[in-house]
């Protein structure tokens, strides 16, 4: 019942996310939202007595792992959700002399965001680990807007 009452709210997030913000009242008035605007978008993983594990071996090797984000590229009008729900999970990324990416209802890239974004990580009696060994690079992201897609060293 509350994984449905979680899903329930989600949906009405994201339908109240698709409203105008202005103060004129979006229709053309004042600095209203008078032209046309992108629809919203959510995107969502939801994750219940589960292991979810990434990993890569080697020098030069990237284990990049994205639930709910947006990597590369970024360029939004409409407003945005992440959303990712674990609980009794797992999420585990892991690289050996290379990079470890981990993003987690993020926005992660260059470009730029002209809207509302709702990052949200729910994550109850689970654990999240990134990580990188023999002289790898580790980057994580939970619930957050960054610019640095694949930061150097």
């Amino acid at each position: 019942m509350k994984k449905i009452s979680l899903i329930a709210l989600a949906i009405v997030a994201t339908s109240a996310m698709a409203q105008g913000h202005g103060n004129g009242g979006g229709h053309g008035g004042g600095n209203g939202n008078g032209g046309p605007s992108a629809d919203p978008t959510m995107q969502a993983t939801m994750l219940v007595n589960t292991s979810l594990s990434n990993s890569a071996f080697g020098p030069g090797a990237t284990s990049q792992q994205n639930l709910a984000s947006n990597v590369g590229t970024v360029s939004s009008t409409g407003n945005e959700m992440q959303l990712v729900m674990a609980k009794n999970s797992s999420i585990v990324n892991k690289s050996w002399g290379g990079t470890a990416e981990q993003n987690i209802a993020s926005n992660v890239g260059d470009g730029g965001l002209s809207a509302y974004t709702y990052q949200v990580a729910l994550i109850k009696d689970s654990s999240v680990v990134n990580h990188a060994g023999w002289g790898g690079y580790a980057l994580q992201n939970i619930s957050s807007n960054t610019t640095c897609v694949s930061c150097a060293q």
